[in-house]
């Protein structure tokens, strides 16, 4: 069985968090190894487990420290002996055919898989409706006893999900853009940093007038998104024109139509994902528009699609089946009864490609 080094947190509640804890006779953790090095605890659990999302470099100081301080990562079956069912749940509320053809849900579920085969557990998956079918199988699966916790995507306003899990005594990581003290796990990514490499880019190409078709205004990373992204802008002497869309192909090609038909139509055009992207692309050509000679189109997510269209789309490579894996190790330790609910998702990178280049005058 693969060990978890970063289960070892959950098992270890009386570390003192300090570089020194190993000579001071306190059972080194995660956490030491990571507030030292000054890295995430995901990326030391990478490290010490042989797994993709670390440079060599990083991995072998990890190595290094680890051996230095008498770091003795416990089995992943520590944590999971905190577990009654070795199981993990997620439901998701959205619309089944936009799940089977978006990427993000279906990398990092790939992620999440991965991660649980490796430590012999399990995940428990459920598609439904909009319409609060969502918290009648966790209301249900919870009284059960069918998991041991929840990972949670889209988070919105008010989201019922959380009180009714925080109530319920079940744990849960929400895979998250903020940061609020609720008393529930979270997995955050941090939008500031794909906004700046989208807009870094784009302003060094010399674009003043981009385009934002989001996905849907009541998310919480949307609003994140929206935000940042008119914030970031400003400071780049750039005008951001927003859009909201559905995160469909049917959205992007409708939106994207719509602002390149006006006498001031942008010289780029950012897409909330890769669908949209692969839309806006189309009907940029059809519109008898070069691409990028006269707008350039890029993607909030990376995935295939972007990677395979003519042209290439530049795209932020979210690296979603590694924060897939990442929140499935948070909610085992969550489980396993660690104190310290937030943990940080690997950085996007991103990806050029042919799709964007300098501003149209």
């Amino acid at each position: 069985m693969t060990t978890s080094g970063s289960l070892t947190d959950g098992a270890d509640s009386d570390a003192d968090g300090s570089a020194d804890a190993g000579r001071r006779g306190h059972r080194v953790t995660i956490s030491d190894l990571a507030r030292q090095l000054q890295i995430s605890k995901a990326s030391v659990s990478y490290a010490l487990n042989g797994r993709a999302g670390v440079s060599d470099e990083t991995r072998q100081r990890v190595l290094d420290l680890a051996e230095e301080l008498g770091f003795h990562p416990n089995s992943a079956a520590v944590a999971l002996s905190a577990s009654r069912t070795r199981t993990i749940g997620i439901v998701i509320a959205r619309d089944p055919t936009l799940i089977s053809t978006e990427a993000f849900y279906m990398r990092t579920l790939v992620g999440i898989e991965q991660y649980l085969n490796e430590v012999d557990s399990s995940l428990l998956l459920r598609l439904t409706g909009e319409n609060g079918e969502d918290l009648d199988v966790l209301r249900r699966w919870s009284r059960q006893g069918r998991v041991d916790g929840f990972v949670l995507f889209d988070e919105h306003q008010n989201d019922p999900r959380v009180p009714l899990l925080r109530e319920l005594g079940v744990p849960c990581v929400v895979v998250s853009s903020n940061a609020p003290d609720d008393g529930v796990g979270r997995l955050i990514s941090r939008p500031d940093e794909t906004v700046t490499l989208l807009l870094d880019h784009l302003a060094e190409l010399g674009h003043r007038e981009i385009a934002h078709v989001s996905g849907p205004f009541h998310f919480i990373h949307e609003q994140l998104r929206v935000q940042l992204l008119r914030e970031y802008a400003e400071r780049r002497g750039i005008t951001v024109r927003h859009v909201e869309g559905n995160y469909r192909y049917e959205d992007g090609a409708e939106h994207t139509r719509r602002l390149l038909a006006g006498p001031d139509r942008p010289t780029a055009i950012i897409l909330g994902n890769d669908l949209m992207a692969v839309a806006a692309l189309r009907v940029t050509t059809e519109l008898g528009l070069d691409v990028p000679g006269e707008v350039s189109i890029l993607a909030w997510d990376d995935s295939p699609l972007c990677e395979l269209a003519g042209p290439g789309i530049t795209a932020v490579d979210q690296q979603t089946m590694e924060r897939g894996r990442a929140a499935a190790d948070l909610l085992l330790r969550l489980a396993a009864g660690q104190e310290e609910l937030h943990d940080e998702a690997p950085p996007g990178l991103l990806r050029v490609r042919t799709s964007s280049g300098p501003a149209h005058i």
